[in-house]
């Protein structure tokens, strides 16, 4: 992929859902990009990262999830004029591609680490995603998904053999 020249940026959200062990996490096979992914989608008008994520992953998955909080500091008290809102794990950038009519474009990626039920059920979108599953390290390690999500499995399976 070549570097996109002044290009658009859109806001995303993504959860890297786990189980409440750590042990795996909640995948779906997008159709647009053939590829296994953490659920997720653009940020809405008035919504903020954490908004979106909660509700991207319900759409696509039919699961609710909690945010892990990665906070290390808390600036605001309950009642202020002020609020401090859920800290991302991490925020990617990520080059994306023409397709269909929409131009190449940049997706800045609020990625949030989150926690669900693993027997919760599950419902995939059939719009956008062709399959749902909870998968282990090593599984999502050997699949067909993005850099990030194997860095990211290959942290965890490493963490969990400590």
């Amino acid at each position: 992929m070549t570097l996109i020249e002044k290009p658009t940026k859109h806001f995303a959200a993504t959860g890297f859902v786990l189980d409440k062990e750590h042990t795996k996490m909640l995948m779906v096979y997008h159709r647009k990009l053939g590829k296994w992914a953490a659920p997720g989608g653009h940020v809405e008008p008035d919504e903020t990262p954490a908004e979106a994520v909660r509700r991207e992953v319900l759409e696509e998955t039919g699961v609710d999830v909690t945010i892990c909080d990665q906070s290390k500091v808390q600036l605001c008290q309950k009642g202020d004029s002020e609020s401090q809102l859920e800290l991302p794990y991490a925020i990617l950038s990520e080059e994306i591609p023409a397709h269909g009519n929409k131009e190449p474009h940049i997706h800045i990626d609020f990625i949030f680490i989150c926690e669900a039920d693993a027997s919760a059920s599950i419902t995939g979108q059939e719009l956008e995603v062709s399959n749902v599953k909870w998968m282990h390290w090593g599984e999502i390690i050997a699949a067909d998904t993005f850099g990030s999500i194997k860095a990211f499995a290959k942290i965890m399976q490493k963490a969990s053999d400590q």
